[in-house]
């Protein structure tokens, strides 16, 4: 019984079979199912996802109809076998020892729930590509909560039994994953990063999440859920700045928000775009 289920919802994918795909199933670590939830897509995606695994044994394709993200989610893992849990973005990319490392760092952390690490952003609404560096021991990783999520979503690996506990994605329309681990934290499981670089997230103007949600509702959404971690793990009252500050931070600049980020909000990141 494989001990990792690697898991993707996709909704209308086509344009995006030379990322996923070709990254998960180049991992330097073979043993592992991937169960893709084909999110009532309406162009080819169910065709070439169905060609996929026929050709790959490893591939379970789900089509439950349209679920929406959270509960597409929540299917998947319904139906996975491992004890294990890797998101993956199917617009995104994983790089070949990602699962290898994860999956290595939760066999010796009994205690760790959820475990990200570095990664990619290519911006390309903004023109910008940088590595971020999130914070990796537990405790930076709270605290990080009131200001950021410091995790990349598209990277994480989470114990199926964590998320059991927690009762699975809340069905929300926005920050299901953020929400997901503040209530695992609250649980009593611990947070890690690793200090490696371990893929790529991409943001375009042509994703779905960008028609569907505007930037500005998501600032206003982040901030109430940081609000809602400084609850929950009792952190300083003066933290209320970084969620007050997203109501600003949506009208800046790009340049300003660069700044906000990493000279306020204190997220680590190293530019690439000359890389």
């Amino acid at each position: 019984m494989t001990k990792l289920s690697v898991i993707t919802a996709v909704y209308n994918g086509e344009a995006y079979f030379d990322r996923a795909p070709a990254s998960i199933l180049a991992q330097t670590m073979g043993d592992f199912e991937w169960l893709i939830v084909d999110d009532g897509s309406t162009d080819t995606t169910p065709q070439r996802l169905y060609e996929l695994a026929a050709r790959e044994p490893r591939i379970r394709v789900l089509s439950p109809g349209r679920l929406g993200r959270a509960r597409a989610l929540n299917f998947a893992i319904e139906h996975a076998r491992g004890a294990y849990i890797a998101n993956q973005d199917f617009d995104d990319r994983s790089y070949p020892d990602r699962l290898r490392l994860q999956t290595a760092f939760l066999d010796s952390h009994p205690e760790v729930g959820v475990v990200g690490g570095r990664y990619v952003l290519i911006d390309e609404t903004r023109h910008e590509r940088y590595e971020r560096m999130p914070p990796e021991e537990h405790a930076q990783i709270v605290r990080a909560m009131a200001s950021r999520i410091p995790f990349a979503h598209t990277l994480v690996m989470f114990r199926k039994e964590a998320w059991q506990q927690a009762g699975g994605y809340p069905q929300v329309d926005d920050l299901e994953d953020f929400r997901l681990w503040i209530e695992f934290g609250r649980l009593g499981w611990r947070f890690a990063n690793l200090p490696a670089v371990i893929g790529e997230h991409v943001v375009h103007a042509q994703s779905y999440w960008f028609r569907n949600f505007k930037y500005q509702a998501r600032q206003r959404n982040l901030a109430q859920v940081q609000m809602l971690a400084i609850r929950t793990f009792g952190l300083p009252l003066w933290m209320s700045v970084f969620p007050a500050g997203r109501y600003i931070y949506g009208s800046l600049p790009d340049g300003m928000k660069r700044v906000a980020r990493r000279l306020l909000a204190g997220s680590r990141e190293r530019d690439l775009s000359s890389v």
